[in-house]
């Protein structure tokens, strides 16, 4: 018997910046131990899927903070036009 589990997520639309959403479910994120902010890593599977795992990868806050700026800016600039 397999431990895997998976789930089908809808893509969703940002209606405001046109962005695409993945809502995750809460026992996804139970499951798992994902958090707002984690870093997820998308890997291709042959039949179309992908894999999601938390990536390894730290971020430290000043380059959140940087990120979240930059982020900032971008949506400032896209309402200007």
């Amino acid at each position: 018997m397999s431990n895997i589990k998976s789930w089908t997520l809808a893509v969703e639309e940002d209606p405001e910046t046109g962005d695409s959403i993945l809502t995750f479910p809460e026992n996804l994120l139970e499951i798992t131990g994902w958090q707002a902010g984690d870093l997820i890593k998308w890997t291709p599977q042959d039949d179309g899927s992908y894999m999601l795992s938390k990536s390894k990868l730290e971020v430290t806050p000043e380059e959140e903070e940087a990120w979240q700026d930059l982020e900032l800016r971008q949506r400032i600039r896209n309402q200007s036009r």
